[in-house]
């Protein structure tokens, strides 16, 4: 199939919506560029899931993802994520589908540039689609298990967009590992569940999200090509117990799934072996002081652990230090507590809050000390 590329500034047109409406984009030259690119077949697929119910988007998640491994993907990758080349597809080959099957784009062109002309990147459906597809199809060979990680993606979509959004997690075996985690661990449901008691969040936060957002702030510690999928199972534990209580989830299992959340120990010698020095440094910028290097230790000395020590036993706070085996301080405590430790910030001494604690904590609320 020839199509034939829109030129630059087609967006900006007055009359490109008219006339698509009317089926004369194709008559009119000054639309086009003198380029012509070819996809051997192009099968008309859902392009828009943002309407009808639950399971009317699953089966057009589904059916596009289908369509595309099927009929899509032997084309090229830089063709195939080229925001020019489906805009000019859409535009000068699909107009009867897309008033067939989206009849609201007749009504108001805003609706036509969100459907149609919507920008190529992670909110684009076809954008999600097509680099799903790619990372599935190029890492699990079996028909039925390609399924099941399509279904995966449409479970955790909202997860999903995080990740690919941002962009050092635009790998296929960053994405493969995360969704075989949560279908191990069988937490779909926990990552939509929506974040509360937290006023430092949104309004409308959701456990996936922060758990992806955790990770972006650790990079380059995560280097998910290199990361094994075992360590990366680790840090997305540690990091959904910063908004959720884990302790409710995986009580028949025959391990304690807590204590691997908080095996700091493990993750930070794994790092010392698989990464060289200076980015095993950065492991020190992770939220959680448990999982910080002994450089970091050394360089807190300054702040004086007597001083400190005495400050929280002065107002009878409960504390476990563990800066002696290169960890930090944790308070016992809730949000109740934050106007008494509010004044050590003067000082260069910083809380910062977990409703669900962490391991020297016993999972009770707590405070930990760390680096502004």
């Amino acid at each position: 199939m020839e199509v034939r590329l829109l030129e630059k500034g087609y967006k900006n047109s007055t009359s490109l919506y008219t006339d698509f409406l009317q089926g004369n984009l194709n008559d009119k030259e000054e639309y086009f560029s003198d380029k012509v690119v070819y996809i051997r077949e192009a099968p008309d697929f859902p392009i828009y899931m943002g309407r009808g119910s639950e399971e009317d988007k699953r089966k057009s998640f589904l059916t596009a993802f289908q369509t595309i491994s099927k009929y899509y993907l032997n084309s090229e990758r830089d063709l195939l994520l080229d925001e020019t080349f489906w805009h000019s597809l859409l535009l000068t080959h699909k107009q009867n589908f897309i008033l067939t099957e989206y009849p609201e784009v007749a009504e108001k062109e805003s609706i036509f540039r969100n459907i149609v002309l919507k920008k190529f990147d992670w909110e684009n459906y076809i954008y999600k689609i097509i680099l799903a597809a790619q990372y599935i199809d190029d890492n699990i060979s079996d028909r039925e298990d390609r399924l099941k990680y399509y279904e995966l993606i449409i479970d955790n979509l909202d997860l999903y967009n995080y990740i690919i959004k941002y962009e050092i997690f635009r790998n296929e075996h960053f994405l493969v590992n995360i969704l075989s985690i949560i279908d191990e661990l069988n937490i779909s449901r926990v990552l939509k569940t929506k974040i509360k008691g937290r006023e430092d969040l949104g309004d409308d936060e959701r456990v996936g999200r922060r758990v992806i957002f955790e990770f972006n702030k650790s990079y380059p510690v995560i280097m998910s090509p290199t990361l094994h999928k075992e360590e990366l199972q680790k840090l997305f534990i540690e990091y959904l117990s910063y908004y959720y209580d884990i302790s409710q989830l995986f009580t028949d299992r025959e391990y304690s799934i807590k204590e691997i959340a908080a095996d700091s120990n493990d993750i930070e010698y794994s790092y010392q072996d698989n990464f060289s020095n200076t980015i095993a440094t950065e492991v020190s910028n992770l939220d959680d002081p448990d999982i910080l290097i002994h450089e970091k230790k050394e360089e807190n000395e300054f702040i004086g652990k007597e001083n400190l020590i005495n400050y929280l036993k002065s107002h009878k706070l409960e504390y476990v230090d563990n800066r002696s085996k290169g960890g930090s301080i944790w308070v016992i405590g809730d949000k109740r507590i934050k106007a008494i430790l509010k004044p050590l910030e003067e000082e260069g001494v910083c809380f910062r809050f977990k409703p669900v604690g962490g391991k020297a904590s016993k999972n009770k609320p707590a405070w930990f000390w760390y680096n502004k």
